[in-house]
């Protein structure tokens, strides 16, 4: 367990065996693993499959949780013996924090673990995969490997890089003034989080899918570009639509979604502006046994209330949550509200 780590990565590294890589990779396949997980920087998952793949037996599970996911499913398209089953994997489930002081026991609750497969497999066939990330709590979304990387350079790797630079340009504004720093909270706090990533975290996945990011990157400097211009010419409607358009588009991002081999179900409760609404929420389904699986916070208006997105694992404890908070007085609703 996280908890029987020793306090520093020193102490860590002085109790792992003196024992070469390969003598390690051939004493884990010799014990004819159900699964076996490459957990390695980026740039080495490629090395450690082409030792890993000759040892297992047929019917054995290799993945990986790099992520970018084309170059590596190259890779054993070309490695991977005849039935052994190789998965590509990618769990959304990092910080900005980094090393082994930073593991906490419950990363992968609720996180999205998205799955590659090799091949077309029958679903029994890696049925022991799917048990072991449900088992940590991962949500799994299966994805061709290519449009995974398309989708992890427009919502995690470009995003990144803007909030390193946006947060290199308020140093840069800030010469010394404090008072920079001081303002800078709130929504530019949030939004530049990750900037606080470690690069050797980064360097690999960015080198992976630099074509990706490339393009990504081209078309969001058109779309500075534009809003440069509606600035400079006082054209204040077309800004009002890029703020409606977004608007809309963000309310549209959800975690529950389609694709997800166990969706979540989600209820809506509109609530009161009032201290201990939420503790109301969750002590009563707590109460009556229910187990929330997701929760957000959609809007809030000062003095007016705002809606909690509550999320369940299946239609059934869906139904009786809602009948519970009914009960309550609650307002539910059953579908997004618009607005």
């Amino acid at each position: 367990m996280v908890n029987d780590l020793p306090e520093n990565r020193e102490d860590i590294l002085r109790q792992i065996p003196a024992v070469s890589f390969k003598e390690r990779v051939e004493e884990i396949c010799s014990e004819k693993p159900d699964i076996v997980f490459i957990c390695v920087p980026s740039d080495s998952v490629i090395e450690v499959l082409t030792r890993v793949a000759p040892l297992v037996e047929a019917g054995t599970i290799i993945t990986d949780v790099a992520g970018v996911k084309q170059p590596v499913l190259d890779a054993a398209k070309k490695i991977v013996p005849e039935g052994v089953l190789f998965v590509g994997g990618h769990p959304m489930a990092g910080s900005e924090k980094s090393g082994v002081e930073a593991a906490q026991p419950f990363l992968f609750q609720n996180a999205v673990y998205v799955l590659s497969p090799l091949k077309d497999y029958p679903v029994n066939s890696i049925s022991p995969l799917i048990d072991a990330i449900e088992h940590l709590g991962g949500r799994i979304l299966f994805i061709d490997a290519a449009r995974h990387d398309k989708i992890a350079a427009a919502t995690s790797h470009l995003p990144q890089l803007l909030a390193v630079e946006l947060v290199n340009l308020l140093g840069e504004l800030s010469d010394g003034d404090e008072r920079f720093n001081t303002l800078a909270a709130g929504g530019f706090r949030d939004m530049t989080r990750i900037a606080s990533s470690d690069f050797r975290v980064w360097q690999d996945v960015i080198a992976a899918n630099r074509k990706n990011i490339d393009a990504l990157l081209t078309a969001f400097i058109a779309r500075l570009s534009g809003l440069d211009k509606s600035l400079k010419n006082g054209e204040d409607n077309k800004i009002a639509k890029e703020f409606e358009s977004a608007r809309y588009a963000r309310s549209r991002i959800r975690r529950g979604g389609k694709g997800f081999l166990h969706p979540l179900y989600d209820l809506y409760v509109v609530v009161e502006d009032k201290v201990g609404v939420l503790r109301e929420i969750t002590t009563t389904l707590a109460d009556a046994g229910v187990n929330i699986k997701d929760i957000e916070l959609l809007k809030v208006r000062e003095g007016t209330g705002g809606m909690f997105r509550i999320s369940f694992e299946t239609e059934q404890i869906l139904d009786l949550s809602a009948q519970i908070l009914r009960g309550r007085g609650l307002q539910i609703l059953r579908k997004e509200f618009e607005g």
